[in-house]
């Protein structure tokens, strides 16, 4: 087999195809390494960059697994045809009532049809529990994975279970955050814009004293800060540091009361506040409330996710819309093309465009 340059194929599709015959044919073996960069170059006489982009996207396919500081292997693939589980497997950060209901419902109604069930793990914010999930997950042969990775904004220890799933041909889907080092499959939301249209909409009310309250180990969460300093720089508001509250415990311990106390401390207290999702932005209503100010009246306030909490309070919470079931359900039909074709292209990545609901929450300084 051999690149031909004539060709409309890429020269890199073309190895691509090479290897994954070589793969079906028995030519290359489960587990067995595979010929270097160099040899791959010099054998097909094609550039370093061409045997690295096919590479990239055969390991991302699940057809090849890497081994830090030893080599690229075949994955075992083919063993798996014949033992089907029709398991999905399911890792979410939390298990709660709060938007994992209608993501988890999304998910269900494509995968169901196929025939399909779901193994859920609940990491409950845990990167050893999410550590144990994954393996269990693996020693199940689970037919695929939707994973939403905990503590996404810092370095995973967990990496090298990701790996394992690839070294067994198990395809995963990143849902609403993603480990960018395994440039994996994912479906998320545009959260930096999400960030800047909260903020935008603040600025264009007049408010200049905005503060944020943010999760700082959670991807999305510090993409929301990012789109926050981008709107505060757009319309030339200096960053002040005082209005920034950021946590790390999970939303259950009412992290947001004592930060609401620490902002309404300082000299000149905030305006308007943006929380990074409406859990944290219903528990600084609370508090807000308890320091004997009205919203929208003495502060406004913004939230994100557009939950069923943006509307249990006695003011309409205005927010940011998170596509929740459409996720869940974009996710299934991503992984289900994983396990169902054996000649996809490349690894999938989906990006909601997020949208502003106005409510009651925020009031005009104007």
């Amino acid at each position: 087999m051999k690149i031909d340059p004539q060709s409309p194929l890429p020269k890199y599709h073309q190895l691509k195809e090479i290897i994954k015959e070589s793969t079906k044919k028995g030519i290359i073996k489960p587990n067995e390494r595979i010929q270097s960069e160099s040899e791959l170059m010099t054998a097909y006489k094609i550039s370093r960059h061409t045997v690295r982009h096919a590479m990239g996207d055969l390991v991302n396919e699940g057809w090849l697994y890497r081994e830090p500081g030893i080599g690229t292997f075949c994955a075992d693939r083919l063993s798996r045809t014949s033992g089907k589980t029709f398991m999905i497997g399911v890792i979410s950060v939390v298990v709660s009532n709060y938007i994992f209901p209608s993501i988890i419902h999304g998910i269900d109604n494509v995968i169901h049809p196929k025939g399909y069930s779901i193994v859920l793990g609940n990491a409950n914010h845990n990167t050893e529990k999410e550590a144990a999930h994954l393996q269990d997950m693996i020693n199940r042969n689970v037919d695929g994975l939707i994973i939403e990775p905990t503590r996404s904004a810092l370095p995973s220890p967990n990496i090298k279970y990701f790996h394992k799933l690839r070294e067994k041909g198990i395809p995963f889907v990143m849902i609403d955050s993603y480990l960018d080092e395994l440039n994996p499959s994912y479906v998320c939301v545009d959260d930096v814009l999400g960030g800047y249209l909260a903020v935008e909409y603040l600025l264009e009310l007049g408010h200049r004293r905005i503060s944020i309250i943010y999760k700082s180990d959670h991807l999305p969460s510090t993409k929301r800060f990012q789109g926050y300093k981008k709107a505060l720089k757009k319309y030339k508001v200096d960053y002040s540091e005082e209005l920034v509250k950021s946590f790390v415990l999970p939303e259950d311990k009412k992290p947001a009361s004592p930060l609401i106390k620490e902002l309404f401390k300082i000299k000149k207290p905030p305006t308007a506040i943006f929380c990074y999702n409406d859990q944290i932005a219903l528990q600084a209503y609370k508090a807000i409330a308890k320091l004997g100010l009205k919203i929208p009246h003495d502060v406004s306030l913004v939230g994100f996710d557009d939950s069923d909490l943006a509307i249990l309070s006695d003011v309409p919470l205005t927010t940011v819309a998170h596509p929740k079931g459409k996720m869940g359900e974009k996710a299934g039909k991503m992984l289900l093309q994983l396990i169902e074709s054996s000649s996809t292209s490349q690894m999938q990545q989906f990006i909601y465009k997020p949208q502003l609901i106005i409510r009651d929450s925020c009031k005009s300084m104007c």
